[in-house]
């Protein structure tokens, strides 16, 4: 019913001359008119339906005058620019009315306006309704609790955050929508600040930061912010000194918190290297992770990349961490709009209160953790039924690391320079799926005086792997040109894997294993990212592989090379019948 309202205004504002991204900000600027004028605060003079017939500019001048008389401002005026002369409102304020007499107006929730609108969605990021209810019973916000809302654009969780009773305090950059929002649902448990949360916090008493009961908010993904933030923070808000958006949030938030922190985040927060991996390793020494959610990709504005929930907790410790898998169809759908929407949510919920393991959910403890170097991937710790699978084949053998037995060596960077020695790289679509490669079809050019220029040379037996894009795609060199001039290289998708043990380990016996399903299904268990998936080589050399009696990977050599020969037949008549009818209906 509420949506369906909503569509009703928003046809009607069409022919108005209002541009389609500034239509539904009229139509909620007109609603917030029409609910203040049902209450006492605002004078007769200015209530809407004495101005309800007259002209747009009469209308923008009234509630010009409203606004003293508001919570928070709600009148954006770049919404009524070309509205002047001809175009007017008159049909819509009219449908206000008229809806406001049949009583449909009095119920109206539109805490997810900017969720069904579609131009709005292009200008202000929004969240499925799905997502913000659950992140609110995360937070388990009880009434008079003190809840703080940072980088609120939408009005989506304030909007449900209010009607609990808690006091609200919101930060938004862009707090228009907000506001309208916000006014419409009334009372006055609710405070709206206009500011960078990071740059410049409003909550400060004393000179202190305030701490709220909890917090619940979805930060800005991806940011990337100037030194200065760090430089000038006055609260020791910040003790990793980075631009890292995904970062500092976190730490600001933990600032302003001595309870539950609910965040959304993005899946690289939970794998990446450098000052990430920093902040996880803090966050789960001090037991400060409570659960991480995995939820399907598509619930967070325009981006279809997968989210994560993760819910922290300032005050408690814990010696483990829930983990809930919940990307999977069976908490997915897909509307006719195709927007992905949460579905069972209260499943989820059960999953993160229950303590048992199960295809969907499991508890981590610290130290399991620690020895996955601090990756927080829900899929690398909550196996379905496939990767159980997977796990019991595997703990038939023995098993040891990668890096026990292979030297795992990073594709060299491309150079800037247009000088150096001719060399060839060698690129994933240059590894057959039987034999040896057998050529490197890039020409690239390589300063043969860098550091360490010659580890990047590719020798006789050294395995290369494709470790992102396509990952777990595999082959082995065979007879190629020593190190120097017209050498190969590796190409930036692929990673060297160069035997440190071969008499122990052939690499023949392990590129038939990781071409083989249970080593595919090992790689891509161990794969980061939605996007673009990659294994980090951190991971790559802590995978642990299966070490089979050396007289089975002695058969296993023996085999590669039966196939490798059969390879080079299969060339040579591949050759031969090309031969065959070259000679008639020449050109």
């Amino acid at each position: 019913m509420n949506d369906k309202v909503l569509w009703q205004l928003l046809d009607t504002i069409r022919g108005t001359g209002a541009a389609p991204s500034n239509a539904l900000s009229l139509v909620l600027q007109l609603l917030c008119w029409w609910k203040l004028s049902k209450e006492p605060v605002l004078p007769e003079n200015l209530r809407f339906e004495v101005f309800c017939e007259q002209n747009t500019s009469a209308q923008l001048e009234a509630l010009r005058s409203v606004q003293q008389h508001t919570r928070y401002p709600f009148l954006d005026e770049g919404a009524w620019q070309g509205l002047h002369g001809a175009s007017d409102l008159s049909a819509l304020t009219q449908k206000i009315r008229l809806l406001g007499t049949q009583g449909l107006l009095d119920t109206l929730l539109l805490d997810d306006v900017a969720y069904w609108s579609n131009e709005s969605r292009l200008e202000t990021f929004t969240y499925s309704p799905g997502l913000c209810e659950l992140m609110v019973v995360l937070a388990k916000v009880e009434q008079a609790q003190s809840i703080y809302i940072p980088w609120e654009t939408s009005g989506q969780l304030a909007a449900r955050v209010t009607r609990t009773g808690a006091n609200l305090w919101v930060e938004s950059q862009n707090p228009s929508t907000c506001a309208q929002v916000l006014n419409l649902i009334g009372g006055t448990n609710w405070e709206l600040q206009a500011t960078d949360p990071l740059r410049a916090p409003k909550a400060i008493n004393q000179g202190k930061l305030v701490q709220f009961d909890a917090t619940i908010c979805v930060p800005p993904m991806g940011a990337k912010y100037p030194s200065d933030i760090c430089e000038g923070d006055l609260w020791g808000r910040f003790p990793e000194q980075t631009s890292v958006g995904n970062v500092l949030h976190i730490r600001h938030l933990l600032a302003q918190t001595q309870g539950l922190v609910v965040l959304a985040v993005p899946s690289s927060l939970l794998f990446g290297k450098g000052v990430e991996r920093q902040l996880r390793e803090d966050l789960v020494n001090r037991g400060q992770i409570r659960t991480i959610i995995a939820l399907p990709g598509g619930l967070c504005g325009n981006t279809a990349i997968p989210i994560n929930i993760l819910v922290l907790d300032s005050n408690s410790r814990s010696q483990s961490i829930r983990f809930v898998n919940a990307n999977h169809e069976a908490f997915k759908e897909t509307s006719g709009r195709r927007r992905v929407e949460l579905k069972d949510s209260s499943a989820i919920l059960q999953l993160v209160a229950s303590d048992d393991a199960s295809p969907f959910a499991r508890n981590v403890t610290t130290e399991e953790i620690s020895n996955s170097d601090f990756s927080l991937e829900a899929s690398r710790y909550v196996q379905d039924e496939s990767a159980q699978r997977l796990s019991n084949t595997l703990k038939r053998y023995p098993l040891r690391k990668l890096g026990d037995f292979f030297e795992i060596l990073r594709p060299r960077q491309h150079s800037t320079a247009s000088e150096g020695a001719s060399v060839n790289e060698v690129l994933a679509q240059d590894i057959p799926a039987f034999g040896y490669i057998r050529s490197a079809s890039k020409e690239a050019l390589f300063d043969l005086q860098s550091p360490k220029a010659d580890s990047y040379f590719i020798k006789t037996d050294d395995i290369l792997m494709t470790f992102k894009g396509v990952v777990g795609k595999a082959g082995i060199a065979g007879d190629i040109p020593p190190p120097g001039q017209s050498s190969w290289v590796a190409g930036q998708s692929l990673v060297l894997l160069r035997s440190r043990l071969p008499n122990q380990y052939p690499p023949k016996a392990l590129l038939i294993f990781l071409r083989s399903a249970i080593g595919q299904g090992l790689l891509h268990q161990a794969a980061v990212g939605a996007s673009i998936p990659s294994i980090q080589l951190s991971t790559l050399k802590n995978i642990e592989i299966p070490v089979p009696p050396l007289q089975t990977m002695q058969a296993m050599v023996q085999a590669f090379d039966n196939e490798a020969r059969i390879q080079t037949e299969i060339e040579r008549l591949s050759l031969q019948q090309a031969e065959l009818t070259k000679a008639f209906w020449p050109l």
